[in-house]
């Protein structure tokens, strides 16, 4: 009885109290120097959501516990203080649900598409799917992955597959990517274009390549360049469009210009290095490169530090050959009968209804390009057209839509919008818990004041 009574007395004791005011300092000031070196995401999973972080916290906990329990019985001047204490205890049990069952994520789309699925921000997964016969693929396996708390070079993870396995034994939590478009001989990649447009004011090369059945779509504005395996494409109009597919003969491709009513406004061949002209503002096209089928190669070099273009990256092992794969992207391997595609990304969630993204607002500073205020103008099913302004978001089954981004083309204009999306299950609880510590502070400071007035007319008597 008298061990339970100590160990009771050092967990309601001032000292613990300290020992644990410390300790959060320390913590947070780690947290506060490691962000400032990487990034908010390294120093939440490596500090303030680690291991140690919820110790200190649950001891808070179990001391505020011990001290009201060491108060009993309790007496109308405690009010305040139990206030107070109960009001931490439900602030730090609110932000444990936020972070178990919340989500915050974001939603990107283009204008004129509708959109269903959000990337969560801290959360990763490993995806395989498996295709035979070139008929449609299959997902054979799917896991959560924190590559960066979890290093594969200590835990390997193993993905079984028909025969052998594909392992993920290193990673890069920093990494510069860049790319090659090289051309290919495998019957499931796509042509590749590299073009270059040109006017007095205008001088851009850029490559554009089909990675999977849909035609690959470049937007420059009020234009955009369309590469197809075929002439099934269909435009919607609403813009300037060039649509290019290979000459079932020729080594050439054919094209086709259609203004923004989607009419044909020319159409014929181009050979490689030939140039033609658009009819807008003057703009030439010429043809650079054409692979009839191409791949995009990746190659990631090791950075000490974060920068704004830096990704994550993960390197595996397939069939006796190495690939190093950056966060969301997805890479085809190819067996004896069988190809696999593998993606490592953020983890995805679906919403449970589309939002469509109709048109992008945005007002510019007087005689700048930069922007001013944007909004996004969505339909939502059962609300119909909505607004997402900076200032005003969206409320719709639990989730909040804030205008956080906007996407822009080669030409600075804006082609897509950028929403950050949160569901935060434990707000009502934050907001309670926060609410009774003020009411508490309120009541402490009036009984406090009451026992001094009380104590100086005592003394005056």
């Amino acid at each position: 009885m008298k061990l339970f009574e100590k160990i009771f007395k050092f967990l309601a004791s001032l000292k613990l109290a300290v020992i644990i005011v410390v300790s959060l300092g320390v913590i947070s000031a780690w947290g506060t120097i490691v962000e400032s070196r990487y990034d908010m995401i390294t120093a939440q999973k490596l500090v303030y959501h680690s291991w140690y972080m919820y110790s200190v916290l649950f001891l808070l906990i179990v001391n505020l516990i011990a001290v009201m329990v060491d108060r009993l019985p309790w007496q109308k001047k405690h009010i305040g203080f139990i206030l107070a204490h109960v009001g931490i205890i439900i602030l730090l049990v609110g932000s444990y649900v936020t972070r178990v069952v919340g989500i915050d994520g974001t939603l990107v789309f283009d204008i004129g598409e509708s959109q269903r699925y959000i990337s969560l921000i801290d959360q990763n997964e490993v995806v395989v799917y498996q295709m035979k016969n070139f008929e449609d693929s299959e997902k054979i396996y799917q896991e959560k992955v924190d590559f960066l708390v979890n290093p594969p070079k200590k835990n390997p993870l193993l993905i079984p597959i028909e025969k052998g396995q594909i392992e993920i034994f290193d990673y890069m939590p920093y990494a510069q990517k860049s790319f090659q478009i090289i051309e290919s001989d495998k019957m499931m990649d796509g042509p590749a274009l590299r073009f270059q447009l040109t006017n007095q004011f205008v001088n851009m090369t850029e490559w554009i390549v089909q990675m999977g059945t849909q035609p690959a779509k470049l937007s420059l504005g009020p234009a955009q360049v369309v590469l197809s395996r075929d002439a099934n494409y269909q435009t919607l109009g609403g813009m300037n469009e060039i649509v290019l597919w290979p000459h079932s003969k020729l080594k050439k491709l054919n094209y086709k210009i259609y203004n923004k009513d989607g009419l044909v406004q020319r159409e014929g061949t181009i050979g490689f290095s030939e140039e033609i002209d658009t009819g807008w503002m003057g703009l030439k096209f010429r043809t650079v490169q054409y692979f009839p089928k191409s791949k995009v190669q990746y190659e990631y070099k090791q950075l000490e530090r974060p920068n704004a273009n830096s990704v994550s990256a993960a390197r595996f092992r397939f069939n006796g050959q190495e690939y190093w794969l950056g966060l969301n992207t997805a890479l085809e391997l190819y067996g004896d009968d069988v190809v696999y595609f593998i993606t490592y990304g953020n983890k995805r969630i679906d919403l449970g209804f589309p939002v469509t993204l109709d048109r992008f607002e945005m007002e510019k500073y007087q005689g700048t390009e930069m922007a001013a205020s944007y909004k996004s103008i969505v339909t939502v099913p059962e609300l119909g057209v909505q607004e997402i302004s900076m200032n005003e978001p969206l409320k719709y089954k639990g989730f909040t839509f804030y205008q956080a981004s906007f996407q822009q083309d080669k030409m600075g204009q804006p082609i897509g919008s950028v929403l950050s999306v949160n569901r935060d299950p434990g707000r009502f609880w934050k907001y309670l818990g926060s609410l009774m510590i003020v009411l508490g502070s309120i009541v402490l400071f009036y009984f406090k004041r009451t026992r001094k007035k009380e104590n100086v007319a005592h003394d005056v008597t």
